[in-house]
């Protein structure tokens, strides 16, 4: 393995940790807003994660080259 793999490995992981911790307390934050006992304020944070992954992981890298 050489180091750029294992850096781009540690960077990588390192992004989805914040992705989905990201995703778990904006989900509190969204459930509290929008104050209801459902999973509704899941759905919209892991909408919006989903997104957040889908534009970092693939449209940008797609549209540089």
């Amino acid at each position: 393995m050489s180091m750029k793999f294992l850096k781009d490995l540690i960077k990588k992981a390192f992004f989805y940790f914040i992705l989905f911790t990201g995703l778990v307390l904006s989900s509190m934050i969204f459930d509290s807003i929008i104050d209801t006992s459902d999973d509704r304020g899941y759905l919209v944070a892991f909408g919006i994660c989903c997104l957040v992954f889908f534009l970092l992981e693939y449209l940008i890298p797609r549209m540089k080259s």
